[in-house]
């Protein structure tokens, strides 16, 4: 890295002469332990709230100047490991790349170590084809960060959205990139000095926001840098997240999980129960018509208690119905094989939490490889559709044997109850056969049989509320009736589902 005036600093810095080897090491264990010792006597100190705030003050902008150390040290490691790699040093004893490698070694996240190295790459110093040096790309950035006036996050904030802002407008017409970049950097300075960290998200924003015009055509770096799907957290008790995606991929994603929240809902089954071929032209009778309801789910019958009726919202529903079109693809058989399985959503349960019995000693087990701990009622809920391998464990996590695998409802079998029930058999629900999974009447997990008279097709919404509350499902003569909890009818009369039965007396 050549000298300047980013990250390496100019004579007088932190940085400067300041040996190498032990002796660099030696000074730097002298300031921390300084520090270490300054901090210790802050904590017995009493002072007024005046004092306090401007102690605050001096406090953060000591945290400003270690940055710029966190900075430089993560960029100066990843350099040096990366040309060590290219020349073929330690590679065959490397197992982890330098980011990893130096997120482990502190302890922080590898976004932490990311985050630091896109500072570094943001305001460093850049080369001519001669070698000489023609500044940072973001000048005004680097010199308030380099003064330690600025927060790695701010620098961190600054450095993301302004390459954003530069990407996206290479993909408009007529809009001038370098310039772009430079207006948009003196509003985010201005912006930081008048009103911090808040002010500056804002603002970029807005910059955002101006350039992103509804004609624009995304280029390949544009791709790069936003399509996909982006997980961002837990929120609410939900998976949060945002997608961008591009005309096509978008039209695909619709047309996959539209047909939930339509209340025109066409089977892949005719009013027999027979199997219609959905590429044929005989699909008379296949037409589950709402009947004008607003929904696919209630058809809005009067007498239907008013917690079975399905109040989803449309983005509920376009949720629901792609998850739907995914489960569907899941169980072609056409997606490709992962080391000779198919892809799958896997869960691991112990038998006691399986079913419902919280021992007071033992392991607990509710797992998902996808997204870790889970609770155990969306296994149970699973259960009624999953393919079960048994397998002993003895109390170290050793398997000691493992059974052949266990398909509950077979293809057969479903069939059968397609025909039978013809949709969701929930009172007042349309939701045909092929948007229903085979629910076990009296579950699995405490001992019911996987037979065709403890069977009964289920919606997902519907699903969810016989697993969750005290609704009951009961075949009499071939026929589900759902009985409701006393707090709903207090004579807990049966109620069945109208809509596809609709010539049976009650």
């Amino acid at each position: 890295m050549t000298t300047g005036t980013t990250l390496d600093t100019a004579p007088g810095g932190v940085f400067a002469d300041a040996g190498t080897g032990s002796e660099g090491l030696d000074r730097y264990r002298f300031i921390h332990d300084a520090v270490r010792s300054a901090m210790d006597s802050l904590m017995n100190e009493s002072m007024s709230r005046a004092t306090w705030k401007e102690c605050a003050l001096l406090i953060e902008q000591i945290s400003h100047q270690i940055a710029r150390g966190q900075v430089h040290a993560a960029d100066q490691f990843v350099d040096i490991a990366t040309q060590e790699a290219a020349a073929g040093i330690g590679s065959r004893l490397r197992t982890k790349s330098p980011e990893e490698e130096l997120a482990a070694h502190l302890g922080v996240s590898k976004s932490e170590i990311r985050r630091r190295l896109g500072v570094a790459e943001g305001l460093r110093d850049r080369l001519d084809g001669y070698g000489e040096s023609v500044g940072s790309r973001l000048p005004l950035v680097a010199d308030v960060f380099m003064n330690g006036d600025m927060s790695l996050l701010a620098a961190s904030t600054m450095v993301r959205e302004i390459n954003k802002a530069a990407t996206v407008a290479d993909g408009v017409e007529g809009v001038d990139v370098e310039a772009t970049r430079e207006g948009m950097e003196a509003a985010l300075v201005g912006a930081h000095k008048t009103g911090g960290c808040p002010l500056v998200n804002t603002v970029a924003k807005n910059w955002l926001n101006r350039l992103n015009t509804p004609d624009m055509k995304p280029t390949e770096e544009i791709k790069r840098q936003f399509q996909g799907l982006h997980w961002l957290g837990r929120k609410y008790g939900l998976n949060h997240g945002e997608f961008y995606l591009d005309d096509e991929q978008w039209a695909t994603l619709m047309a996959g999980s539209s047909f939930e929240a339509n209340p025109r809902i066409k089977s892949n089954f005719d009013s027999e129960g027979a199997v219609v071929d959905p590429d044929s032209d005989s699909l008379a009778g296949a037409d589950r018509d709402a009947e004008g309801a607003s929904d696919a789910c209630f058809r809005g019958d009067e007498d239907v208690p008013e917690d079975l009726k399905d109040r989803r919202t449309r983005p509920q529903k376009l949720a629901d119905g792609l998850v739907r079109s995914v489960k569907v693809a899941l169980e072609s058989a056409k997606l490709p094989l992962n080391g000779g399985l198919r892809p799958q959503v896997m869960v691991a349960i112990d038998l006691d939490t399986l079913q419902g019995r919280l021992a007071a000693e033992g392991t607990f087990l509710s797992h998902s490889a996808q997204l870790g701990p889970v609770d155990p009622g969306m296994i149970r809920q699973l259960a009624c559709n999953a393919q079960l391998l048994p397998v002993m464990l003895n109390g170290e996590g050793k398997v000691l044997d493992v059974g052949e695998p266990k398909r509950l409802f077979t293809t057969q079998q479903r069939r059968i109850l397609y025909a039978r029930d013809l949709g969701c058999t929930a009172p007042g629900c349309t939701v045909p056969a092929d948007g229903c999974d085979a629910h076990h009447v009296l579950e699995w997990s405490k001992g019911g049989p996987t037979t065709i008279d403890n069977g009964a097709l289920v919606c997902h919404h519907h699903h969810q509320l016989v697993h969750e509350s005290d609704w009951i499902i009961n075949i009499a003569q071939g026929v589900p009736y759902w009985i409701p909890p006393k707090s709903v009818d207090p004579e807990q009369k049966p109620l069945r589902n109208q809509h596809f039965r609709h010539g049976l007396n009650s």
